[in-house]
Formats: structure tokens, sequence, C-alpha cells
């Protein structure tokens, strides 16, 4: 007579590896690390006097300005390099965007556009449609053509890579704008970190519109006119921030040290990068969720 062993506790099943980066999660840390730090200047500076007002002290602005660039390898680039399935090109993406930022983007908006001469006095909706047709359709068609012309198709095969391409690109833009801002204006620290926090956020909520129209044309059917369509509301999403910023710190376009509320435009683009984190989350759940079922084939989640 024989006896089997009586399990006290149930048998555990083994945990499935999940074998890509966790682009939400890491973009995440890095836009609090960004916010974190730049609300404890904010703090130091303001609240507590512990930094001086008018420190405009170079190296200081430079670090603010890399900030992004630091965080984005610390949490997602490292996370590529550890992950069983990395994505590949995430670098020369970077790179790519911040060339085409700095030598196309920036010389047309400070010498053919020049919003700072004639945006200030218009309206929120003259703001918002000069920015849009302007600045932020320039910075959307260059990320556009980054990824069309570098990753697109062979490395965008889950959705959730879209998104991590359109966040790298992006980036290159925020550091090319920030280390601009900060090396070639007489801003002070403070007025460098708000800065830095507003492009980087901005410029990733609006470039995660066109890396979700640009990943769909490559996995699903959509129609002729569909790019176009991105194009068109990840330009008016930039126009629309910029417009609201200028009525958030009142103090026309510029986010400087002399806004009469730095915080209310710092919240602004937080809650604008929260809320497409959130709803592209949600939209590319709910695609992948309908082709699972009407296909069977299984996307990342």
């Amino acid at each position: 007579m024989s006896f089997e062993p009586i399990l006290l506790t149930p048998e555990e099943e083994p945990e499935e590896i999940f074998p890509y980066r966790r682009v939400w999660r890491t973009s995440s840390l890095e836009v609090l690390v960004v916010f974190l730090v730049v609300f404890m200047i904010w703090l130091l500076t303001d609240l507590f006097g512990m930094l001086p007002a008018d420190l405009t002290d170079i190296r200081a602005k430079t670090g603010i300005a890399l900030l992004p660039l630091a965080a984005w390898l610390v949490f997602s680039y490292r996370g590529e390099r550890r992950a069983l399935k990395p994505r590949f090109g995430l670098i020369g993406v970077l790179i790519l965007g911040g060339l085409v930022a700095n030598g196309i983007a920036v010389p047309l908006e400070e010498r053919v556009f020049t919003p700072e001469r004639w945006l200030p006095y218009q309206g929120f909706f003259g703001r918002v449609l000069g920015y849009m047709f302007t600045i932020g359709f320039t910075a959307e068609f260059l990320k556009y053509a980054v990824l069309r012309y570098t990753v697109w198709p062979q490395r965008l095969e889950r959705r959730v890579d879209g998104m991590a391409f359109a966040i790298t690109v992006s980036l290159g833009f925020a550091v090319v704008y920030n280390l601009r801002f900060a090396l070639y204006t007489d801003a002070t620290l403070l007025a460098t970190a708000l800065r830095v926090a507003s492009i980087m956020f901005s410029q990733i909520a609006a470039g995660l519109i066109m890396g979700y129209f640009l990943v769909e044309l490559r996995i699903g059917h959509p129609p002729i006119f569909w790019i176009p369509a991105g194009l068109f509301l990840a330009s008016f999403i930039s126009g629309l921030y910029y417009g609201f910023r200028g009525i958030a710190i009142v103090s026309g376009l510029n986010v400087g040290a002399d806004a009469s509320s730095p915080v209310r435009g710092l919240a602004l683009a937080l809650g604008l990068i929260v809320m497409m984190y959130i709803t592209m989350a949600f939209i590319i759940e709910s695609a992948d969720t309908r082709m699972i079922t009407r296909t069977g084939r299984r996307e990342e989640l």
C-alpha cells in the first residue's frame, strides 16, 4: 500500500518571462524623474530660497538640459539592453532625431517662422493655429520622416514598438531644444528647468500620436488618408498645448523666470503627457485585443 504525498500549498505555475522592455513603465519613470527634479529646483528656489533666483551657471543649466537624456539611458536604453528581445535602432533614431531638429526644425523656427515676433499678439485660437501649422507640423513631419525611412516597417512588429521609437525620436528633438535654450539664452536655472520639462513632455506627447499612426500603417489596414490625418492631429495637439500654456503661465508663450505661475505651466505639461500615455495605452490595448479576437495572433498588451 503506497501513499502519495499531500501538498500543503498548491503547486505554483512558472511565471512567463516577458521578453520585451515594458515601454510604458520605463517611460513613466523617466517622466517622473524629470518632473521631480524640476519640482525640487522650484521648491529650493522659490519657496526655501536655498538656490539663488538669478542663478545662471552654464554647467548647471547644461546638466538640467541633459537630464531627460540621462533618464532615458538609465531606464529605457538599459532596459532594452537587458531584455530578451531588445529593440534595435533606438540610438540611431535618437541621434537622427537630434540632427534633423538642429539642422532643419530650429533654422526654420528661428529664420522663417519666428513665432516670438507675431504669435504673442494673437488670441488663443490664433496661437493654436499658428503653432499648429508652423512649429507643430514641422516637428511632427520630421519625426515621421525619421521613423518612416529608418525603422519602418521591419522593426515595427508590435504597436508598442511604434511608441518606443516615437518616444526616442521625440527625445532627440527635446534634447536639442533644451540644450539650445540652456546654452544660448540668459535664462536662470529655474527657467531652464521649467523649459526642459515643458519641451520634453510636449514633444513626447505629440510624437506618440505620430508613432501610433505610423505603426498602425504597418500592422492594420488604415484608409489612404491615415498618415495625413495623423500629422494633422499631432500638430493640432502641439498647437493646443502652446495655446493653453500661454494662458496657464499668464506671461506670453515663453516659460521664463518672470512667469507669474510657472508651476501651472509645469502642471499643464505633466497633465498632457500623462493624458497621452493613458490614452495611447488604452487605444493600443483595445486594438491588440480586437486583433487577437479576429485573427488569433497575439500582440504585446
